[in-house]
């Protein structure tokens, strides 16, 4: 079977396939049928990235479009896979469509993760990184952050004040207590493996995140692969399909320090959600900020749950949620009318 296309890493996904299956062998034929249309589909071509418009050491911000004098919005991309899910495809691209609104869309590129990176948490990345790129543009905008991306911009809100206007967080943790205790304990157990490989490597590749992810929901894992093992090649559904999972198997590594913070202070101490975070010294705290706040999110997220979204005691934040999954909210058939639409006229709104 080809290995190139993931899931990766192979054989852990295999082995999660055969005790998940427990003995039903034809349902395991249908997973493995499955995982090699995945294989086996065409591929889509990649969306080129945006020129760079300013770079500091390994992350770059990208010009994406949309008029120079409109509103100007910074997308934050998650840090643990690529950008490509925020600009997917034709008629598949959050990022296309907000351009298309009127809005000048800068992206985050965090890159991979160079020498000057690799002693930067997600403090420093905020700090060193996020914050200067902004502050070089020297006019107010807006910010829009993706899954860990939002964790990062609401710091950065903090850190730059007045400068940013809005800030919309889409399936962005904060509360790292609001996860299942199950999903907690995963995470200290993959990091504890995991640990002393990332030493060795000197990075933690999203291959060795990824068990996380597929112990929150291992059925589903299987599923959606029992789901494609009857397709033909040329099903327009299969080729999505690709698209979207390489992507959930790509993206540059986590720092040492940025996987770091994920797991000792995230998952298991929760010091961003009680306000224990420091960027520059500084304790993150969200009531602090002075802009409006949007948080979006997915009835059917099985990454970031809805108690693990941003909230405190009588917050004014606005909020809507999706009927969808994490990735769905944003790809899906019906991400136009159910986020993007709804993303842009609140970011237009005075």
């Amino acid at each position: 079977m080809p290995e190139a296309c993931g899931p990766h890493p192979l054989s852990l996904f295999l082995s999660l396939a055969v005790r998940t299956c427990a003995g039903d062998r034809q349902r395991l034929d249908r997973v493995l049928r499955g995982v090699r249309c995945y294989q086996q589909a065409p591929r889509r071509p990649a969306r080129a990235l945006g020129p760079a418009i300013a770079r500091i050491g390994g992350v770059t911000l990208r010009d994406q479009g949309g008029p120079k004098g409109g509103p100007m919005l910074i997308v934050v991309p998650s840090l643990i896979n690529a950008p490509d899910v925020l600009d997917l495809a034709p008629g598949r691209s959050l990022i296309a469509f907000l351009a298309s609104e009127g809005f000048r869309v800068l992206m985050v590129d965090w890159g991979s993760v160079g020498k000057s990176e690799r002693q930067l948490g997600l403090g420093g990345l905020v700090s060193a990184r996020l914050v200067p790129l902004v502050r070089k543009l020297a006019q107010p905008v807006s910010l829009v952050g993706y899954c860990l991306g939002g964790t990062l911009a609401v710091a950065a809100a903090q850190r730059l004040g007045p400068q940013v206007r809005r800030l919309a967080l889409i399936a962005a943790p904060w509360h790292f207590d609001g996860f299942a205790p199950a999903a907690r304990a995963s995470a200290q157990a993959l990091w504890t493996a995991a640990r002393p490989v990332a030493q060795r490597l000197g990075v933690m590749p999203v291959s060795l995140l990824n068990p996380l992810f597929w112990s929150l929901d291992e059925q589903a894992v299987l599923q959606k692969f029992e789901a494609l093992a009857d397709r033909e090649p040329d099903d327009p559904a299969l080729g999505w399909f690709a698209a979207v999972e390489d992507w959930a198997n790509s993206g540059a590594p986590l720092s040492l320090p940025a996987a770091r913070d994920l797991f000792e202070h995230g998952f298991r101490q929760n010091r961003i959600g009680q306000g224990r975070w420091r960027v520059s010294g500084v304790p993150i705290i969200p009531q602090a900020l002075a802009c409006s706040i949007l948080d979006i999110g997915a009835s059917r997220d099985r990454i970031v749950p809805k108690s693990a979204r941003l909230h405190w005691p009588g917050d004014s934040i606005a909020r809507f949620d999706v009927a969808s999954g994490h990735v769905g909210m944003v790809v899906g058939k019906g991400a136009h009318a159910a986020l993007w639409q709804p993303l842009s006229n609140w970011l237009r709104s005075a």
